[in-house]
């Protein structure tokens, strides 16, 4: 006897929803321990925007802050981002600038 065929419901629960829910909740994960890595003064001005494939993507309000983070900081924020609880994978960050940038 054959397979019935998947309900498209089903197929796109799989293909759509479920990865679309990890990446919501892989970026939740990150913007909670944002704070306790770099400290609240740098996380009122840069915030974590994805995560995927193992890169965290934090978008940041200034360009000089920009340069800090990527130059100075990145090593000890992936250090910080793989230590438990919640260590979460990351085994690259990357800085962009807010398009709000004023």
């Amino acid at each position: 006897m054959g397979r019935e065929p998947e309900k498209l419901g089903d197929i796109l629960g799989r293909a759509v929803v479920g990865p679309a829910r990890r990446q919501r909740s892989a970026v939740g994960k990150a913007k909670r321990k944002w704070e306790a890595v770099v400290g609240p003064e740098l996380a009122a001005h840069s915030w974590p925007r994805s995560v995927r494939r193992g890169v965290l993507t934090v978008e940041v309000d200034s360009s000089g802050l920009l340069a800090e983070l990527a130059g100075y900081r990145k090593e000890s924020i992936l250090d910080g981002m793989g230590r438990e609880p919640e260590a979460l994978g990351i085994r690259d960050v990357k800085f962009v600038l807010s398009e709000d940038e004023t």
